[in-house]
């Protein structure tokens, strides 16, 4: 079966978590998931997604998103311990 979407799709369901953005930080968003999702199968977007935070994380765009990962990852260990 084919899907039918693409990163844009991808970029709404991600901005949809962070409201608030600037035009600017949601456009940069927006460009860099393209690039790093585009011509890649759907599986792999996810993953895909969180590398290019990782490498973007001192960004304005990107930021909020890696410090709300890092945040669950502290509390899923300490949940765990």
């Amino acid at each position: 079966m084919n899907s039918t979407r693409v990163p844009d799709d991808f970029s709404d369901a991600v901005l949809a978590r962070c409201p608030g953005m600037s035009a600017r930080d949601d456009s940069r968003l927006r460009a860099k998931v393209r690039e790093a999702l585009e011509g890649h199968p759907e599986e792999e977007w996810t993953v895909r997604f969180a590398d290019m935070i990782i490498r973007h994380r001192d960004e304005p765009f990107a930021k909020p998103f890696f410090e709300r990962s890092v945040a669950q990852g502290v509390r899923g260990m300490l949940d765990n311990s």
